[in-house]
């Protein structure tokens, strides 16, 4: 599901010509300048955590 804040964001990357690796790295040091870096941290460590106790069927 794309909100708008995704669809501003790909709109200015596509238009600037940047690829998700450029766009990652600004988004970082935003983000650290701005010291907001740790709750985004803190919460893709719990989205992976609960990646990781998500079982998928094997579909064997």
């Amino acid at each position: 599901m794309i909100n708008q804040t995704q669809s501003e964001v790909e709109n200015i990357a596509g238009n600037a010509g940047w690829d998700s690796f450029t766009l990652l790295l600004l988004i970082s040091r935003w983000l650290d300048a701005n010291h907001l870096s740790d709750g985004l941290i803190a919460h893709l460590r719990d989205l992976a955590a609960d990646e990781e106790n998500f079982d998928l069927p094997s579909g064997d």
